[in-house]
């Protein structure tokens, strides 16, 4: 007796019958089917979250970005209106050789705010800097009447809104970098999902395919 042979008697080898097999056949299309449905349906729900939170993180990063670009643009124009309300106020008026001086400085002062590379301790050092040489300039005059009383508190609101824009703007200027980042993060992660998915779909086509032509053989049906 060969060593096959001897093996074969005490290791007899059960042989399926067709119905046997195709049931265990079915049953392993199923459980596939099964595994690889509950994975998607969870997929599909993570992936989901993803998406809506990375459109909500980029409504956010374009309204942020907005928001920067509209803070720059408005504190120029205040600037520009400040300087001119100021021009206004004192342009018809008997100006000494001290409200001369203190007028040259704020012009200096305006200059420097026109420089785009200006640091925030800078910027608002010149707001403060002009609205104290604003108050100085008015209490050099010998009178002042009432209209250049609420000149100079415009000016000073102009100023104080300016002031606010920068402090604004500092609190937001970096914020574009880190939802860029978590935008950027967040994508990576639901494309490498969305992969996953593509490839469970395409394993419970082919299930389901096979299922379909055993569940048919099984009932006698064309192979």
């Amino acid at each position: 007796m060969t060593e096959i042979e001897i093996q074969a008697e005490y290791n007899p080898v059960s042989i399926l019958s067709d119905a046997e097999l195709y049931s265990v056949v079915i049953k392993k299309h199923k459980m596939f089917m099964q595994d690889f449905t509950g994975e998607l349906d969870s997929l599909d729900s993570t992936v989901n979250s993803k998406r809506t939170e990375y459109q909500r993180i980029n409504n956010e990063l374009e309204a942020l970005e907005t928001r920067i670009v509209v803070l720059k643009e408005k504190r120029h124009q205040l600037y520009h209106q400040a300087k001119k309300l100021r021009i206004k106020l004192f342009e018809n008026i008997d100006k000494g050789e001290h409200f001369l001086h203190l007028e040259n400085e704020i012009n200096d002062t305006d200059n420097r705010l026109q420089n785009a590379n200006m640091s925030s301790k800078e910027e608002l050092d010149c707001i403060n800097r002009i609205g104290a040489l604003v108050n100085e300039m008015v209490q050099s005059l010998p009178e002042i009447n009432d209209m250049q009383r609420v000149g100079m508190a415009s000016i000073l609101d102009i100023l104080k809104t300016a002031e606010s824009a920068r402090k604004e703007l500092d609190d937001i200027v970096d914020a574009p970098a880190t939802q860029k980042s978590e935008s950027a993060s967040i994508k990576e992660e639901f494309e490498e999902m969305e992969s996953r998915q593509r490839w469970l779909k395409r394993r419970i086509e082919l299930h389901t395919n096979a299922l379909e032509y055993w569940e048919k053989t099984v009932a006698g049906g064309d192979q």
